[in-house]
């Protein structure tokens, strides 16, 4: 009976998940062929017309096919908001519902994720259609204020929201920054909304669809290796012809536009810039490596956000009883020689058991692997814990001054490289 509720109350989406260069468009193409689906882009970048190469699209050839939609639409002068995201992705969603297919979700930016799989994760400012453009609805004043350095910006958060100011980090200018806009947009301070996204969860199941999840996981230096190599093959074949066309657009604007937003985050623009302003084989090879560097990191903090974040408030469905989905069942993706055994019959013989609404015989994890999922989701004192700042005495930051941790980041500290090195320098300065 539970079963019969949950088909006629919630429809199916599938979400793939997992690092750049991980293979998860190879399996979207693979699942989409074999349960009639189609696929959503969820990658910021993709959003942008062309540079197909530099943005990893996959291309046409490959897709066999299957439609993908909310990709390749997007002026590059244009800034593409979460809200226009939301609103093309969902109506997406509700046409190929409509058309009896399933919504396949690939892509690695996690706000844009986490506005479509949960109704209640990302905080709304408003009801009109400039939520994100700040600058149509704040003062002068407030302008002036959130557009500050940032040890202006926690200054301020401090006394309009001292409680969600303990969360970040006094130099993690964008997250602050957003704080700030909410309490200025809606004269409400953020840890008031937080507090209410905490008891709906208590109360109801937070997802929006029926919800299967697939994480693409591969051993780290495996993937860098590959990664690495990926980056090598895409300024051999095309990369670099599309980031010269982006600097002519760029040379073309009457100013010069801000690198952290828009098209201009992507990553092959900015590491380029010192070689294309003054092009040598020199500049080439330091450009080509810090490409590789900024990839590897951006495939860390995926995996990161993905165990710390997307994780736990999936694993929050469980005090419901899962009533939507929302399990994550990992797929080793770390031998290529061994896609078909690990990935895809794996993923397959899931999705079929998921889309009859069977019970599900394949494990969440093979091996090791079920270490990376979370067994008990965060308490709201558990969240509050990983808010405290802690100063390391030994270590400093770049402007000279005691270096700052929040939370569980302070212990990873202590037992680094960087920390040992310090103290051992200490040491010897007082051993003189």
């Amino acid at each position: 009976m539970l079963r019969l509720w949950k088909k006629m109350t919630k429809k199916s989406i599938i979400n793939i998940i997992g690092t750049t260069g991980v293979g998860k468009s190879q399996l979207s193409i693979e699942l989409a062929k074999k349960f009639n689906g189609e696929v959503i882009n969820t990658d910021s970048m993709q959003m942008y017309k062309g540079l197909d190469i530099i943005t990893n699209k996959h291309p046409i050839k490959e897709r066999e096919g299957i439609p993908h939609h909310v990709m390749n639409h997007v002026d590059w002068k244009d800034e593409y908001f979460l809200h226009k995201f939301e609103r093309e992705a969902l109506k997406a969603i509700e046409d190929i519902h409509g058309r009896g297919k399933i919504p396949i979700l690939v892509g690695g930016t996690h706000y844009y994720l986490q506005s479509i799989l949960f109704h209640n994760k990302l905080i709304k400012t408003g009801g009109s259609a400039k939520d994100e453009e700040t600058s149509s609805t704040l003062t002068p004043h407030e302008r002036q204020m959130i557009e500050g350095p940032s040890e202006e910006l926690i200054g301020h958060l401090k006394e309009l929201d001292p409680i969600v100011a303990e969360k970040f980090h006094p130099n993690d200018h964008r997250r602050i920054k957003r704080a700030l806009e909410i309490y200025l947009l809606t004269k409400k301070p953020a840890s008031e909304y937080y507090d209410r996204q905490r008891e709906e969860e208590r109360q109801q199941s937070s997802l929006r669809f029926n919800t299967l999840n697939f994480w693409l996981y591969a051993d780290q230096t495996v993937l860098d290796a590959r990664l690495d190599s990926r980056v090598d093959t895409m300024v051999t074949e095309g990369g670099l012809d599309e980031i010269q066309q982006l600097y002519g657009y760029y040379k073309s604007l009457d100013s010069q536009p801000n690198l952290q937003h828009g098209v201009w985050q992507v990553i092959g623009f900015k590491e380029f810039i010192t070689w294309l302003n003054e092009p040598s084989e020199e500049s080439l090879q330091a450009a080509v490596e810090q490409m590789k560097v900024r990839t590897r990191q951006y495939a860390r903090r995926q995996v990161k956000w993905i165990k710390k974040v997307l994780a736990n408030e999936l694993l929050k469905e469980k005090a419901h009883g899962y009533p939507n989905g929302g399990q994550i069942y990992i797929l080793e993706a770390t031998n290529l020689n061994q896609w078909k055994e690990n990935v895809t019959s794996r993923a397959l013989e899931i999705t079929d058991a998921f889309l009859e609404f069977r019970h599900i015989e394949q494990p969440f994890a093979s091996g090791h692997l079920i270490d990376l999922l979370p067994q008990e989701a965060s308490s709201s004192e558990k969240e509050r814990k990983k808010w405290k700042h802690y100063e390391c005495d030994t270590c400093k930051d770049a402007d000279g001054n005691k270096a700052i941790f929040v939370g569980d980041q302070y212990e990873v500290h202590l037992a680094s490289r960087r920390h040992r090195s310090a103290l051992n320098k200490l040491k010897k300065r007082q051993e003189l």
